[in-house]
């Protein structure tokens, strides 16, 4: 009886302990607000192999400058900035840098399946393709690259989440990150991500924007990847581009890499562009800019924080007047 007497009174004892110890356990999780700072710089080295401007040079193509804050458990933010050139089209263009907000935007998670982010974002149009591509230090993927849309936008976009599925939608002003104009004219944009079985993901993908003419882009996009090779294929149709009725353009691109040694990468890719030739003309509208290009390298990442990569560039045009333009690079990327 005197032995049951102490092991009640030790029972007691014991949760009169643990009760305050476990509820300052519960007190000391509780959310601490925290950010950091991230960049990256984007820098290479290129000689001319053959075209009409030939150059060797030492170029700082991009960097990028930013911070994240988790305000809450539901409430992040995120401001980034974009130094590099507004026009990379220009000919003067690597003469000029500028600050440019890239993301200024809130995101809120009220649910794990569930993200709404609000103000100057990522839009979704290539974002994936990037991802899976991983050197956009040296050039970007197709739809970026050929001017399909801009990389980011102001708007809201929700994304609905799961591990098998994710699907998105967005409502953007439509005029990019460097031009923020305000209108009445918004580019509504939807696309859903599969990830059926491991390795596997595939994105489909479509855009609307609508002056008296309304523009649009329509992708798919599926790539496989392993721990030591990928491969992926993309194709992606912008009609009535800038607003001009039967201006159109489609284009391809396959891609992938092959991990040869612990640190080492042999990559490639190829793409295809190609204008339609409008009702009443003889020629593709866009031929000027119409081409293949292949790019094929090997990559070495001596640390996670940095990429060096040794590659060649040929760009073919497909008018006969024009030269072929190739060139050897050395690109560089340091993150942090």
């Amino acid at each position: 009886m005197v032995s049951f007497k102490r092991l009640v009174l030790f029972l007691f004892v014991s949760m009169g302990v643990v009760y305050p110890v476990t509820a300052q356990e519960e007190e000391n999780t509780e959310f601490e607000p925290s950010g950091e700072v991230f960049g990256k710089i984007f820098t290479n080295f290129n000689t001319s192999l053959s075209g009409p401007d030939q150059q060797t040079a030492f170029e700082v193509r991009r960097a990028y400058l930013g911070y994240e804050y988790q305000i809450s458990k539901e409430f992040s933010a995120e401001v980034k900035i974009d130094i590099g050139s507004p026009n990379d089209a220009s000919q003067y263009s690597l003469l000029r840098r500028f600050g440019y907000f890239k993301t200024a935007m809130v995101q809120y998670t009220p649910f794990n399946f569930m993200q709404v982010t609000f103000g100057l974002q990522d839009a979704t149009q290539f974002k994936l393709q990037d991802k899976f591509w991983k050197r956009r230090y040296i050039n970007e993927s197709l739809m970026g690259a050929y001017k399909y849309g801009s990389s980011a936008d102001i708007g809201v976009k929700v994304a609905y989440l799961t591990e098998i599925v994710d699907v998105d939608f967005a409502l953007f002003n439509g005029e990019g990150y460097s031009s923020l104009q305000n209108d009445n004219t918004f580019k509504a944009a939807l696309g859903a991500t599969f990830r059926p079985v491991r390795g596997l993901i595939t994105r489909i993908y479509g855009d609307l924007s609508s002056k008296q003419i309304s523009q649009g882009t329509s992708s798919l996009f599926a790539g496989y990847r392993q721990d030591f090779f990928s491969i992926g294929g993309e194709y992606a149709n912008h009609f009535n581009r800038n607003f001009q009725e039967d201006h159109n353009i489609e284009g391809f691109s396959i891609l992938g890499d092959v991990k040869i040694l612990p640190k080492i990468w042999l990559f490639g890719r190829y793409d295809k562009i190609e204008s339609n030739i409008p009702d009443g003309e003889t020629v593709p509208w866009n031929l000027s800019n119409d081409e293949t290009a292949v790019t094929a390298g090997i990559e070495y990442i001596p640390v996670k924080a940095i990429k060096i990569a040794a590659n060649y560039q040929d760009h073919y045009p497909a008018a006969r007047n024009l030269e072929a333009v190739s060139a050897f690079y050395i690109n560089v990327e340091a993150s942090f």
